[in-house]
């Protein structure tokens, strides 16, 4: 940042930080500005007023500043984070920087190597044990023109575009980088997708040119947006689709027109078919859902609803109730509560337990799909059940903790520590896996082991144990939380050296005219 944009940012925070003390109620403390980037990449923006009696107030004036910092930076809302805080003293300090963001919760995150992202789990699974694909051309255009047929006895003849000359069609398909299954192919000899009629579950089926050339949904993996613990579960049934947030072989041929697609998969996981369909999209990101083994299969259940009577006339729409899958079963993939557990935990991939004084954690061992676990309560827990499962993220939000039965855990990638009393770091040493560490909210004896974990990419602590710790391992994003001053992040920012390639972070203090 050149001197005299600097200078100009200064006064305009000068100028908030007065407005901030001149419009502040009897009693204050302290007031605060907070602007950031979410995880969605939009920008946020909030105040108020701390009071001396804990209670806190709405502080509106302020924010105008922001637009004028924004202009001054070059940044729009979504690329600039500001803290400002205000005593009242009349004493104040503010950070910006383009390079670290800023979440609801308070925690500071500086990116520092964009490009260096956890492995996803699907990246390890193997190839499917069939590599055929189960649908069948003839069947597939067969059972087309029976449910063409069908719905226009019910509800009249719907127009569907023709199909494209073969060489044209050829053409695009030739052009195309990946594969679609061979009876998604055959059915772009019957039409050239269905215009707005919703043949498909409701969702419009695209084009071939439009499902052969354009990206409908592909979400980009971030730090912002918490990789390590949004870590994609596993498809119903297990181990059908590729646990991975999303993949360019997943091709999406239909839409809902609300941001949510069906799409045949050609990168199945090793109990699917490539060809097979599931649905992604903004509903589903990280879970996607298996639909059909085939869009052969798919059109055969749409086929067996309009024999069945299974559907709807809405003044010639048709909803042909088919039994579409929509999302995981949560009631069974996701159990949270005070205990004791359910004794049938082999569905359950997620297991959040409340109040565990008295927890036994045996009835999981072996649970087959438990990839997250988070714990709340007095402790200590006997964590060593947990060895016996496929465990890959891990929360403990206890008054004592105690890692050692898990030495040597081999799929444990993530873990959070918010203790009362310290714990002894010594064994993630032993977790060959281990990629992200959180002990903000916790206290451990020996922080010296961080150093020596070399496969952490990303480490969350509080300003006082990013003291402790000295020059931080080689990270690709760092957090800071526990509820930091501008000060204290500016103090934290200039501990990452690579940080100053990708912006910074400029520090702003000073005391308001006319303050003791």
């Amino acid at each position: 940042m050149d001197d005299q944009r600097e200078r100009a940012m200064a006064d305009v925070i000068r100028g908030m930080a007065a407005q901030i003390a001149e419009g502040a109620p009897q009693g204050w403390k302290r007031g605060w500005v907070h602007a950031y980037r979410g995880p969605s990449s939009s920008g946020h923006r909030g105040a108020g007023y701390e009071m001396s009696d804990g209670s806190m107030g709405d502080l509106p004036a302020a924010l105008g500043g922001l637009n004028r910092l924004y202009k001054l930076s070059g940044a729009s809302p979504a690329d600039l984070t500001v803290d400002l805080a205000v005593d009242s003293s009349g004493r104040f300090e503010a950070v910006t920087s383009r390079a670290i963001t800023r979440d609801h919760s308070g925690l500071f995150l500086y990116v520092l190597r964009p490009d260096v992202l956890p492995r996803e789990p699907g990246a390890d699974q193997d190839p499917p044990s069939n590599p055929a694909p189960a649908g069948d051309p003839d069947e597939a255009v067969r059972l087309f023109r029976e449910y063409v047929r069908r719905r226009a006895e019910i509800i009249g003849e719907e127009f569907l575009p023709e199909p494209l000359d073969p060489a044209e069609r050829a053409a695009l398909l030739d052009a195309f980088p990946g594969d679609l299954p061979p009876d998604l192919v055959a059915l772009y000899g019957e039409a050239d997708g269905d215009d707005e009629t919703g043949l498909f579950h409701n969702h419009l089926w695209f084009p071939l040119e439009s499902t052969t050339t354009y990206v409908h949904h592909r979400p980009e993996r971030r730090w912002t947006g918490d990789p390590l613990w949004s870590m994609t579960g596993d498809a119903e049934p297990f181990g059908t689709i590729r646990r991975q947030l999303s993949s360019p072989r997943w091709i999406p041929f239909a839409t809902s027109t609300g941001g949510d697609y069906l799409a045949v998969d050609m990168d199945p996981g090793p109990a699917g078919r490539p060809g097979q369909v599931i649905r992604v999209g903004i509903h589903y990101d990280g879970e996607p859902v298996y639909v059909a083994d085939s869009v052969t299969t798919m059109l055969r259940r749409l086929v067996e609803a309009l024999d069945g009577g299974d559907y709807e006339d809405r003044e010639g729409y048709l909803d042909v109730y088919a039994r579409l899958p929509s999302y995981l079963d949560d009631d069974r993939t996701y159990w949270r509560g005070a205990p004791p557990i359910p004794k049938k935990t082999r569905r359950i991939q997620s297991l959040v337990v409340d109040k565990v004084r008295d927890l036994d954690l045996e009835s999981v061992r072996g649970a087959p799909h438990l990839r997250m676990v988070a714990l709340f309560g007095e402790g200590p827990v006997d964590l060593e059940p947990l060895r016996d499962v496929p465990l890959e993220a891990l929360r403990l939000e206890l008054d004592a903790a105690d890692l050692s039965p898990l030495a040597g855990h081999p799929t444990l990638r993530a873990v959070t520590l918010g203790t009362r009393d310290p714990v002894d770091l010594g064994v993630l040493r032993t977790f060959p896996r281990l990629e992200g560490l959180e002990l903000a909210e916790g206290a451990a004896r020996d922080l010296a082991v961080i150093g020596e974990l070399d496969g952490l990419l990303s480490l969350t602590l509080s300003p006082e144990q990013w003291r402790r710790l000295g020059e931080p391992p080689p990270l690709a994003a760092a957090g800071l939380n526990g509820d930091p001053t501008p000060g204290q992040v500016s103090e934290w920012a200039a501990l990452f050296e690579a940080g100053e390639e990708l912006g910074g972070c400029a520090y702003f203090t000073g005391l308001l005219d006319g303050s003791a």
